[in-house]
């Protein structure tokens, strides 16, 4: 079957200087053709500094003047505070844009000492919150905290407060509205141990959420309550696997509603420390038929033909074209397993079997791979793929990382720009 698409590839943004990594962020704000582009740098991971933005009210065609939203991150006492815009989507039973921002609070320098102590401990706490916006995202009103427990709010004086870093903590994965107006916001917390295997896996490894527990998901379902002008939002159970099959857990899902009104999560997980041959490294699915609340035993994502393929520890996407009505994965697909994270590419897009719930393996189209003669190179997604809404071809901002370069030369790297018209 020939490729479903083409794709057009050029440098959006190159890499501003030696072992500094260019990143570039677009999506709209609201219902219209308003956007924003947020451009930052990295030379550590997992830790963007330089953040500015820019937007446009003409679907990018002209764009405003650029404005810092920080030169360096804020500190009180030990904690530096990371704070970032998330997804955004409009809520039609309050009118609003209801959007995501994700805070983390890092112990220490993130850049010096990275987010892990010696030991293998976490040195961040992660918190997710919550704003709306009646004006296609001019004005924001006061971010408030989702929860899933009890705990104390953020307080902007006193961050190192104990019983609001050890409650609430999760990581962000996406937020999807359904037609009726119930919002999804997906999210990994820490799920306690539920198998005894789970203890012959060493305790620490790379983004363990707390010691004696692994990384699940769950949905925080919120419905609007008119005469509280606030949404009222339920904790879904968790989704999970056991540590034996993803080390690190699940994590970064894509969320999207299928044709059946069933919610589908497609999640990474990681191989790390187990061996890849015994335990492959996999994309992991599983579907509420409840809007969400509850989920289906969690299994390796599959093409249509039932064979099972590899997949780096790396993020997944899905979305819907306008132009064709379907709904598509992209990610990075592995001829040979992978070991973590690595290797992450080539990345692919395929078209979902929305009946069975699995790729359709004669779709699966490369938008990019590595130059033969070159082994190291991460084309993981940094980003959510959107649609342009006048050409309804699909756009993925990506940063290429060679991975295996010389120190001094780790994090130089452009940022991309894939246009996709099927």
């Amino acid at each position: 079957m020939p490729p479903i698409c083409t794709v057009v590839k050029e440098v959006i943004s190159p890499s501003p200087a030696p072992n500094v990594a260019a990143h570039v962020h677009r999506h709209y704000l609201g219902r219209g053709v308003r956007m924003v582009e947020v451009r930052s740098q990295t030379s550590t991971s997992d830790w963007a500094n330089t953040v500015r933005r820019r937007f446009s009210e003409d679907n990018g065609r002209t764009w405003s003047d650029w404005e810092m939203v920080h030169q360096e991150y804020p500190q009180q006492g030990e904690l530096v505070r990371e704070e970032s815009e998330q997804d955004n989507r409009f809520d039609p039973v309050c009118g609003q844009v209801i959007q995501t921002r994700f805070q983390r609070l890092v112990r220490g320098d993130p850049v010096k000492t990275g987010l892990f102590a010696d030991d293998g401990r976490k040195l961040f706490h992660d918190h997710v919150f919550y704003q709306l916006s009646g004006d296609d995202g001019r004005t924001w009103d006061t971010p408030r905290m989702l929860r899933f427990e009890p705990g104390h709010d953020f307080g902007e004086d006193r961050w190192d407060d104990p019983d609001f870093l050890a409650h609430n903590e999760m990581y962000y994965n996406g937020i999807e509205v359904l037609p009726n107006g119930t919002v999804l916001v997906s999210v990994t917390a820490a799920v306690e141990y539920r198998d005894g295997e789970d203890e012959k896996v060493p305790e620490h490894f790379p983004n363990a959420m707390r010691p004696g527990c692994v990384g699940g998901l769950l949905n925080l379902v919120g419905r609007w309550n008119a005469g509280r002008s606030d949404y009222d939002w339920q904790a879904s159970e968790f989704a999970w696997v056991p540590r034996r099959v993803s080390t690190r857990g699940l994590v970064e899902t894509a969320v999207s509603q299928l044709s059946s009104g069933d919610i589908l999560l497609i999640a990474r997980g990681s191989n790390v420390g187990l061996d890849p041959l015994e335990c492959p490294g996999r994309k992991w699915m599983t579907v509420s038929r409840d809007g969400g609340l509850t989920w289906a035993p969690v299994t390796d994502l599959r093409y249509d033909t039932g064979e099972q393929f590899y997949s780096p520890c790396s993020m997944p996407a899905t979305i819907r074209s306008a132009r064709t009505g379907k709904l598509y994965f992209v990610g990075n697909i592995t001829e040979t397993p992978p070991s973590g994270n690595g290797p992450r590419y080539p990345l692919v897009i395929g078209e979902i079997d929305e009946g069975l719930a699995a790729i359709r393996k004669d779709t699966v189209t490369v938008i990019d791979d590595r130059d033969p003669a070159t082994e190291a190179l991460t084309m993981g997604l940094w980003g959510k793929p959107f649609e342009n809404r006048e050409t309804q071809d699909l756009e993925i901002f990506l940063t290429r990382h060679w991975t295996h370069a010389e120190p001094d030369q780790r994090w130089t790297a452009d940022a991309y720009r894939y246009r996709i018209q099927f």
